[in-house]
This record gives C-alpha cells, sequence and structure tokens, in this order.
C-alpha cells in the first residue's frame, strides 16, 4: 500500500508538488497503524516549504508593480534567509529591487519586506517558546519542541531563552512607554473596581561570580470585582521606587477605578508599604495575619519548649502562657495598646532574677522585643481582624503567597534549582506573569494583528 500526498496552488498554473509518499508493505501491526511522527513531520516541513516559497514569490511579483505608474521594477541583486517557524526553516531568496523612474534618479534600491516579521521568524514560534519557557526550562522546551514538531532552525536552549527574554523586554518596554496611562482618575466609567491589592517578595539564586548568593524578585496581585486578577513582578535590584511605582499604576488603570475602600496588603516591608501608599494614598493598609502570628507560634514554641519548662517555674511559666494568649487573643481584635502593655509584662516577667538568666529566657525577650519593634512599626496597619473575618473580608496575603508560589517558586526556584541574572529573572517575569492572567497570547495579537494562533491555547493552568 502506498499513499502520494501532492498540493496544489489554485492561483498557480503549475503542475501539483509532491511532498510525502507513505508506504506500507507486509502485514498490519501497531508500529504500521495509521501515521508515525516521523512521516507527519516530514509532511509538515515539505507542507510549509512549498507554501512558504509560493507565498513568497507571488509577494515579490506585486512588489515589482510601482503603486504610482504600475511599471514593473527591476531587480539589482538578492539575498538567501532562512524563514524560521514551527514546521521547520525553509530558505528562500530575498529580492532588492531598483527604485522607479517615476521616483527620480535618486530613488535607491530596497529590500522587499514582510510586514511585522522581523529575524524572518515566525510570530507563532516565537509565541510557543516563549510559553513554553515561562513554565519549564529553556533546555526541556527546546527538546519537547523538537520530539513533536519538525522545528529545526533556532530551537536550541540559547536560542529558546534569547526570543523568550526578548519578549519579556518587549512588555516591560510596552508597559513603561504607554502615554501617561498611570494617571489612575476617579472619573472613570468603567464599571470594574480595584478591591484589594497585595506585595510579597522572594529570593532566587545570583549566577554571578560576585554576588551575595541571592536577590530580591517582588511580585504583587490586584483584584478586582468583575475582572480576573492582574499580576506583576520585577526584581528590585532593576526597577527602583519610581519605576516600580509607575507599573503598579499601570496595572491598577487596567483593572479600572480604584474602590472606595480598597485594602492593600503586606508583611510589613516598609520598602513594599512605601510603594503600595505611594500608588494608593488613600487605601487602607493591613498587616497580614499570617506573618503577624507566625512571630507568635515562634514564641509559643519557645515557652512550650521542653527547655523552657525545665528553666521556669511553675509560678513564672503559667502566668507567661496566659499573657501570650491574651496577646493573641488582644491582637486579633485590635487592641493595640492591650497587646502592647501584654509584651510589657512579658518583658518584665522575664526580667526577674530568678529567671534572667535562663537561655530561655534570654531567647524569649530577644524575640518579644522584635515583635514589639515589628507592632510599633506597623501600628497603623493593625486592624480588627475578628470583625473583617466575620464579615467576610480577607485578612491574609494568601492570595500572595499563591503568587509567590506561581511566579517565582515554580520556575525559579523550589520546583527548578537553577541561578540566574537579575536582568534574565525580570524580562521572564513578565512573560510569566503575562502567561499566569492567560494574557501572552493578547499581547501576541496586539503586536501581529493578523496572528492565528491558537485562542485557546493563550490561557494555560500552570
Amino acid at each position: 500500500m502506498k499513499f502520494t500526498v501532492l498540493i496544489h496552488s489554485e492561483d498557480d498554473s503549475s503542475a501539483p508538488s509532491m511532498v510525502a509518499q507513505i508506504e506500507r508493505t507486509g502485514p498490519l501491526n501497531a508500529a504500521t497503524f495509521g501515521l508515525t511522527l516521523a512521516e507527519s513531520k516530514s509532511l509538515l516541513a515539505n507542507v510549509q516549504k512549498e507554501l512558504v516559497e509560493s507565498q513568497l514569490q507571488c509577494f515579490v511579483r506585486k512588489q515589482r508593480i510601482c503603486t504610482h505608474c504600475n511599471t514593473r521594477r527591476t531587480i539589482k541583486d538578492y539575498h538567501t534567509v532562512c524563514f524560521k517557524s514551527l514546521f521547520g526553516g525553509v530558505s528562500s531568496r530575498v529580492h532588492r529591487l531598483n527604485g522607479c523612474l517615476c521616483e527620480g534618479q535618486d530613488s535607491s534600491a530596497r529590500t522587499v519586506k514582510i510586514d511585522g516579521l522581523v529575524n524572518w521568524v515566525s510570530p507563532e514560534l516565537e509565541f510557543i517558546q516563549s510559553k513554553l519557557a515561562a513554565t519549564i526550562p529553556y533546555a526541556r522546551t527546546a527538546d519537547l519542541l523538537g520530539v513533536l514538531l519538525p522545528v529545526d532552525t533556532g530551537n536550541t536552549p540559547s536560542t529558546v531563552r534569547r526570543r523568550t527574554l526578548s519578549v519579556g523586554k518587549r512588555l516591560d518596554t510596552e508597559l513603561h512607554d504607554a502615554a501617561d496611562a498611570v494617571q489612575i482618575e476617579s472619573s472613570k466609567t468603567d464599571t470594574d473596581s480595584v478591591t484589594e491589592v497585595g506585595l510579597d517578595s522572594g529570593y532566587v539564586k545570583d549566577c554571578r561570580p560576585s554576588s551575595e548568593g541571592s536577590f530580591e524578585v517582588v511580585v504583587g496581585r490586584i483584584i478586582s470585582e468583575n475582572k480576573d486578577s492582574r499580576s506583576l513582578g520585577f526584581v528590585r535590584t532593576i526597577e527602583n521606587n519610581r519605576a516600580a511605582g509607575h507599573r503598579l499604576k499601570r496595572r491598577l488603570s487596567e483593572q479600572g477605578q480604584i474602590s472606595a475602600g480598597v485594602a492593600v496588603f503586606t508583611d510589613g516591608d516598609p520598602g513594599l508599604r512605601c510603594l503600595l501608599m505611594s500608588a494608593l494614598p488613600n487605601a487602607t493598609h493591613i498587616l497580614d495575619w499570617f506573618h503577624l502570628t507566625r512571630r507568635l507560634t515562634v514564641l509559643k514554641r519557645v515557652l512550650f519548649g521542653q527547655e523552657a519548662i525545665n528553666q521556669f517555674p511553675t509560678d513564672y511559666h503559667d502566668p507567661l502562657c496566659k499573657y501570650l494568649e491574651s496577646l493573641k487573643w488582644r491582637l486579633w481584635h485590635g487592641y493595640i495598646g492591650g497587646a502592647i502593655n501584654r509584651i510589657r509584662a512579658i518583658l518584665f516577667t522575664l526580667r526577674l532574677p530568678t529567671i534572667a538568666g535562663k537561655r530561655a529566657a534570654v531567647r524569649m525577650r530577644r524575640l518579644i522585643k522584635e515583635l514589639l519593634r515589628y507592632l510599633k512599626n506597623n501600628q497603623d496597619s493593625l486592624v480588627n481582624y475578628g470583625r473583617r473575618y466575620r464579615s467576610g473580608r480577607r485578612i491574609s496575603t494568601a492570595f500572595m503567597e499563591s503568587a509567590v508560589n506561581q511566579l517565582i517558586d515554580k520556575r525559579m526556584s523550589k520546583s527548578q534549582q537553577m541561578r540566574w541574572s537579575p536582568m534574565g529573572a525580570h524580562a521572564l517575569l513578565q512573560v510569566r506573569a503575562e502567561l499566569v492572567d492567560g494574557r501572552l497570547g493578547i499581547a501576541f495579537f496586539r503586536w501581529y494583528p493578523s496572528f492565528t494562533g491558537e485562542k485557546q491555547l493563550c490561557r494555560v493552568d500552570i
């Protein structure tokens, strides 16, 4: 059994071209049943070659006709290029056409150019490589595409990395070059309103030999009423506070008008708090309950540890336990003054001569002093958490922890141990943020109006 696959252009009078020949001999078995991957690769590559050559020839014929006098331009010379796509590389001749006489004697020769095509790389190849590289390592992206598709030229890990970071830099430049759209006006007619904003940070390993080991990456998430959440990320050493504020304001303006009761969440980091409050000066800043109680949990572990039980007499240990439980209750209900008084009572007990020199007491004094300093620095961010919780409102940055996990950990840190340069991590963050939000395909549709990528591929579960 033998099959011959032909391709023929209805606009061309030439004979059909053979693109594949499939032959089956011998008894039918599982290995010869249907089309194989190698045959499909060869078929796709040959169809792509015929299609590209026919399209380019037709395009050059049209470009040779002068739009002013309909005179046919002459060919000055040509050079060979390789068009790189998901279905293989195709080498073609690109002509340079002389100027027409109606344009004057000084008209120069011009190379035939295809609108929107940069470096003769298919937008779909760039899109698929960027989407995969934002999820898995560059080398695995190249291997995966090489296994499934006839893509060969321009599919090395270094090329995948360069193209992905180029997409990230383009997204970053596009955001910063947006024309004064950072002004958030209260007169917006958009019915959507931003209700909650959060910022958090994580650390990734630095690949530079002279580095200190890691650098900080900041991620954020904006939640509005009727829209999907919006993510953002940047490397703190790359962007100063002004640029970071510009980025945040731009993302806020995309999500809609600012709600009157918008709440901003951080873990108490002064830099993140200043950034949020500069973009949203009238917002309510809330200290994350999880980060607050984590300090209390450490204190509780020390107090109920075997060392403290052995070193503290019962007359001292029981009051300390009551003070600690009372401290948490007052923080939960927003009684800041009472909470600080409980901290002072704990410090007074720990300074009593009977237990002041014990190792557990020294450790607890250090932890309780850090907690007191933490509360004083964020005193205006402490709210009645119990009331907010009972009314169904958010009290923690759990949504930010998921953002850190999605944007940083899954690609840069926990799941895939690797080292990064600050610029490389910053550019990849832009691609990954768009991918997590399901907007990477929208960016390609914006850059290439005739982009024919599948819309269902623009959003993936990562």
